[in-house]
């Protein structure tokens, strides 16, 4: 061998010395993003029943070799003592497990019902009276009547009845359609008390079931206005009318002459005392309305945890083949295009129960399949951050967050929040609380003026969602991988 020979084997030699620590630490840096496509939901799943099934197989050719049959005993048999200690404190754990999650998240649940009645005065509702009058005047019977019937113990806390001096009926409602107030009782000008006193002594008929009106929306809240609200404008309107009947009207009469009095038995002002006429503004008239605005949005929920599971195996085959930023990529593209799609049926569905998606706009159809698209997306992206962190840690905890998650998204969202402790103000922020909102604008033609807050919650909630993908499937290809590589140490 020559000389030169000699030296372009030594370089060689040191070139692949110098080579090989470059190449086993690039073959042993596993970065984040190199194991997002190694380690996904579908594969380690899959991998854990492979080391399931071959464990098994080692385990009976391991008794087989040692000619070994299982002996099997009863649970209360001392040989199965240890066993039984094991089992006994493995199953108390899981109990007190339980148990704290159930004292923990339905208590959510349980606390926006504690003690609602306290917090109905919140549920303001105008009480328009006329100019000057008071619960002690009584130059003005009609509108003393209305504030009597307020204060007194049996209504006052009803609701949080709120005495302004005369406007006209417009204003009124005008406030109440932009949800200022849960409701109104109105005088209809501002001198019916004159109005009804003239009557009853020129002996004229007069039409007194124009003197008081009320109004309210059921469309802005259903459960609500139905349970809290309507209930309590009737009460008003028996105790207006009561007073009226047993103290007013008596009042009144006692101070006419008997020729006055004698007119008024021909016309139907003696008997027709006054009463409040009840208007509802936006009343809900299709019962079908109430699946997809309340219960339906809570099967959104479950709906976008289980899409999740349903497409493991295809995410699997693209992690296969594809780059990890691609992979990455494409499941924040994958995912959107399944709730557009997913949501598109969903609204096939409400549209096939002939439920009417025009009151507010044309082309209600359109607007529903997009409200339903960015409720799916918003609710959908967090179960699949949430769901791959519980699925690398700790499995069953996927189940804990599908049912908090609800809780959280439905405690104060079908009824007044005013009427919950302010704790579940948290509920403005929620997903679900304005996707109502958004379903309720556009079923019953409600107020429009939150539009923009609620499309901005759910885009704010997509957005977060698809920056925290990436870091959340790295985080779980990281702890997988380190999880079964402990696991392989361990059983050898």
């Amino acid at each position: 061998m020559t000389s030169s020979e000699t030296s372009l084997g030594n370089d060689a030699t040191d070139d692949a010395n110098q080579k090989e620590p470059q190449e086993f630490r690039q073959e042993n840096s596993d970065s984040l993003m190199r194991m997002v496509t190694q380690y996904t939901e579908y594969s380690v799943s899959h991998v854990n029943e492979a080391n399931m099934n071959n464990q098994e197989r080692e385990n009976d050719e391991k008794m087989a070799k040692e000619q070994q049959e299982p002996v099997k005993t009863g649970f209360l048999s001392k040989k199965y003592a240890q066993q039984r200690r094991k089992f006994f404190k493995q199953y108390i754990i899981i109990i007190v497990v339980l148990w704290t999650f159930i004292l923990c998240v339905f208590s959510i649940y349980w606390g926006s019902l504690y003690n609602r009645g306290t917090r109905l005065v919140n549920l303001k509702v105008l009480l328009v009276v006329e100019d000057g009058a008071s619960i002690d005047n009584s130059d003005y019977p009609v509108s003393q009547a209305l504030l009597r019937a307020a204060e007194s113990p049996q209504l006052k806390r009803l609701l949080g009845w709120t005495p302004r001096n005369y406007t006209d009926d417009d204003w009124v409602i005008n406030e109440v359609r932009k949800q200022k107030y849960w409701g109104a009782i109105y005088v209809t000008s501002n001198n019916v008390s004159q109005q009804l006193v003239q009557a009853l002594e020129n002996g004229q008929d007069f039409n007194t079931s124009t003197l008081v009106n009320g109004y309210y929306e059921s469309g802005r809240d259903p459960i609500g206005v139905s349970t809290y609200v309507e209930p309590s404008l009737l009460k008003l309107a028996i105790g207006f009318s009561d007073i009226m009947q047993q103290e007013v009207y008596p009042s009144l009469l006692s101070q006419l002459t008997s020729e006055q009095f004698a007119r008024l038995q021909n016309i139907t002002t003696l008997s027709s005392t006054p009463e409040i006429t009840l208007k509802d503004g936006v009343p809900m008239t299709d019962y079908t309305i109430i699946a997809p605005v309340q219960v339906g949005l809570i099967y959104i929920v479950i709906l976008t945890f289980f899409q999740v599971m349903w497409f493991q195996r295809i995410n699997q085959e693209a992690a296969e083949t594809l780059k990890p930023v691609s992979y990455i990529i494409y499941r924040m593209v994958i995912a959107q295009v399944n709730y557009l799609l997913i949501s598109l049926g969903y609204s096939c569905l409400n549209a096939a129960f002939q439920i009417n998606f025009n009151n507010a706009w044309k082309g209600g159809f359109g607007v529903y399949w997009m409200i339903s698209y960015l409720t799916m997306s918003a609710v959908g992206g967090a179960n699949e951050n949430i769901a791959l962190i519980c699925f690398a840690v700790l499995p069953p905890l996927m189940g804990f967050w599908l049912v908090l998650f609800v809780v959280c998204n439905i405690s104060a969202t079908f009824s007044p929040v005013e009427v919950c402790p302010k704790l579940f103000r948290f509920t403005y922020a929620m997903p679900i609380k304005n996707s109502y909102e958004l379903m309720k604008v556009l079923l019953f033609d409600t107020y429009r003026g939150h539009l923009g807050r609620n499309f901005g919650i759910l885009v704010a909630w997509i957005v977060l969602n698809n920056i925290l993908l990436p870091f959340c499937l790295m985080f779980f290809s990281w702890y997988m991988k380190r999880k079964l590589t402990k696991a392989a140490k361990s059983s050898h």
